[in-house]
């Protein structure tokens, strides 16, 4: 007997144990697969996500966390348990959204068999259909391999909704109240965990609306005719259920609700940043920028080339469907709707009508869950904020192939002989369609994405090196030259320090700095490892800098992976003798002992200035800003002005030691030779020069000619 005669010989539970495995296995083969390695790094919002975690580890956890824009703190918690289990780590981090994907698959299969129980499509044919495509997705496997909140928000859709669904299955009976309260308690966590999901209570009410308003027209339709009614609407027939779920759902959401009353900033921190309506975003209109953000997060469903373009949340350019698959969601969208508008036509039977109106929350669903997609319009495409049409968009291609599979068998049940090859044909377009959408999936994430330079730069793979080597080296003393002060990453891997504490801690082992504009030198008799991350030097100019011949290259074998540079340098061999001496003491801040100009070419020259700094200064993280210029032989015109930070934040000062810092200062064709050059120090931290002997009420300070 063959395998296909046996299983249709299986019960009905056992048929569904195999289907829910077989979605398991898929789902978690592209969700675990080197989850440690891909993405390769540690992004730097995951590595925020997971200092919070830390926070609350360490018994303060809150509701919202504020930083980085705000962020609902639930999602917190389970990064919290990763972290618990597996330590500090980007696989502990990222299994709780790996697992959150996995079980995101298994409920949309739920939710297909609760929504489409009283349609053409009941069973599980359509259901496994949609699972394995969202199963398949790479834009939902990326956002299952990365540890940022908004993977929850599709999870908790889906519960809600196939509860909801189940529910109404069950209107009427007292069987329903469970289902109706586990609804409300899924949509009042969805809310916990980011910010899209505050539009699903929306939805919903608006759909129930639309569905009373769909069977009214369907009835008005009937009236002349012997057909029976399509039935009550649910808000008729469970009305006291359905306010028991807003009831629950808003007292899940009321220690958040109360949050944002005492801090009302928060609840549109990050939207007025992004929105429309912002008056420095929508220089053509609010109504254009929407308009034109609308679009192109349409387009990025099915267009090739038109997807997100942020190589740190998609494959550049990559479509959310390929061709083939883009072609049946847009095949099944128009058997929706044609579905729908056949609910309201004269002489069709009542399930027609009964039919129409669930698959109306499908016709809703995408486009009120696109709303976040046209108001946000900082950037567009941007996938992060249409997260909200999972899984519903899913069931748009398994609706056209299911169709395709049941006209299929009607066509091969009139007995004629060209018609007996229709199923095994829409057997097999559905057999392709699932594995040119799996296939092409993994070859775009772990062949061409994970593996692609723009990713590991994107998700600072560089500072996940550095924190492998810090690992393999314990208890050396470093410089790390990153382009982010304290960059989270580095901190969450090596340095476990809470967010909540992340500019107070101490380790006396790290000293940060950015070697595209500063270098700390080591003390004569001493020598100084340098962990130069792919984003952050060394600086080309440092070949022609004082000390560049005594720097020595670290071994392969100790140099670490890839985007890190270790280099070591004796103190010794640096070589001063080049500066011109200077006296300039700052107040509260550096001294300049010495400076040397250096020219690179007719248009430009280095300012090389060299500083001796004092004892670490806790709370000045936000660091100094240098301002150099020249200035017209009477000290009367400027003639042209740079400005850097010296990347050597007090808080990393060590006594007497000394820091190299440069600036390219430009050459005007008709500068004159005795052109003067000023410098002058501004503290970041209140934008205010910093007073030194011989300097001006603006702060300048002349030092020589050129």
């Amino acid at each position: 007997m063959s395998i296909i005669r046996r299983l249709s010989h299986l019960s009905t539970g056992k048929k569904d144990a195999l289907t829910l495995l077989l979605i398991l296995l898929v789902a978690a083969a592209y969700r675990l697969w080197q989850l440690p390695a891909m993405p390769p790094g540690l992004f730097g919002d995951e590595a925020v996500n997971g200092l919070d975690a830390l926070d609350a580890l360490a018994g303060r956890a809150s509701l919202f966390y504020p930083a980085n824009y705000g962020r609902e703190g639930l999602a917190m918690l389970l990064f919290a348990a990763g972290i618990q289990l597996g330590g500090p780590t980007a696989l502990a981090l990222r299994l709780p959204a790996a697992l959150a994907g996995i079980a995101t698959a298994l409920g949309s299969y739920w939710l297909g068999r609760e929504l489409l129980a009283g349609t053409r499509y009941r069973g599980a044919l359509v259901p496994l259909l949609a699972a394995l495509f969202l199963s398949t997705s790479f834009w939902h496997v990326y956002t299952s391999r990365y540890a940022e909140r908004l993977i929850f928000t599709p999870l908790m859709t889906t519960l809600a909704f196939a509860a909801f669904w189940r529910a109404a299955n069950r209107a009427g009976r007292p069987a329903a109240w469970p289902w109706f309260l586990l609804s409300g308690l899924f949509l009042g966590l969805s809310v916990h965990f980011y910010s899209i999901s505050r539009l699903l209570p929306v939805f919903l009410a608006l759909y129930l609306l639309a569905q009373a308003g769909y069977l009214w027209l369907a009835r008005r339709s009937r009236q002349s005719d012997a057909i029976a009614d399509p039935g009550q609407s649910l808000l008729r027939r469970a009305f006291w259920p359905l306010v028991g779920l807003y009831g629950v759902a808003l007292l899940v959401f009321a220690p958040l609700g109360l949050y944002f009353l005492s801090h009302p900033g928060s609840f549109v921190q990050r939207a007025q940043v992004v929105s429309a309506f912002n008056p420095e975003l929508n220089g053509s209109g609010a109504g254009a920028m929407m308009l034109q953000a609308g679009m192109a997060n349409l387009r990025q469903f099915v267009v090739p080339g038109a997807g997100d373009s942020a190589p740190f949340f998609n494959l550049p350019g990559r479509a959310v469907f390929d061709p083939l698959t883009a072609g049946l969601a847009v095949a099944g969208l128009l058997l929706c709707l044609a579905l729908v508008l056949a609910g309201w036509q004269r002489r069709r039977p009542a399930p027609v009508a009964a039919q129409g109106s669930r698959l109306l929350f499908l016709l809703l669903w995408f486009p009120v869950m696109l709303l976040p997609g046209l108001l946000a319009v900082d950037r567009f495409p941007a996938l992060p904020r249409v997260m909200g049409v999972i899984p519903g968009v899913y069931f748009f291609p398994a609706l056209a192939l299911g169709e395709l599979l049941i006209q299929a068998r009607r066509w091969a049940a009139r007995g004629r002989p060209a018609a007996r090859w229709a199923p095994w044909l829409a057997v097999g377009l559905t057999v392709l369609a699932l594995l040119m959408h799996g296939g092409l999936t993994w070859r775009d994430y772990f062949q061409r994405w994970a593996r692609a330079a723009d990713t590991f730069d994107a998700f600072e793979g560089d500072m996940a090196a550095a924190a492998a080597w810090m690992a393999a080296h314990p208890g050396q003393e470093v410089f790390l030259s990153a382009d982010i002060y304290r960059h989270p990453s580095f901190v969450f891997l090596h340095q476990q320090a809470p967010l909540s504490q992340f500019f107070d801690y101490t380790d006396p082992a790290v000293h940060f700095f950015d070697g595209r504009a500063t270098l700390p030198l080591p003390a004569p008799g001493s020598q100084a490892t340098y962990l130069f991350t792919a984003n952050a030097g060394p600086d080309p100019l440092l070949a022609s800098a004082p000390g560049w011949t005594g720097w020595e290259a670290v071994n392969a074998a100790e140099a670490g992976a890839p985007g890190l540079t270790v280099l070591r340098l004796n103190g010794d061999a640096v070589d001063r003798s080049g500066f011109l001496p200077a006296e300039l003491s700052f107040a509260a801040g550096p001294s300049l002992i010495g400076y040397r100009v250096q020219q690179l070419d007719d248009n430009a020259a280095a300012v090389l200035l060299l500083w001796e700094v004092g004892a670490p200064q806790a709370g000045r993280y936000q660091g100094l800003q240098v301002q150099v210029g020249w200035l017209s032989p009477d000290g009367g015109q400027q003639l042209a002005q740079v400005s850097g930070e010296l990347a050597y934040r007090p808080t990393e000062w060590a006594p007497g030691s000394q820091a190299l810092s440069w600036l390219v200062l430009p050459l005007t064709p008709d500068q004159p030779g005795d052109a003067q050059l000023a410098l002058r120090v501004v503290d970041l931290a209140n934008g205010q020069p910093l007073a030194a002997a011989g300097s001006g009420g603006d702060g300048w300070v002349i030092l020589s000619g050129r």
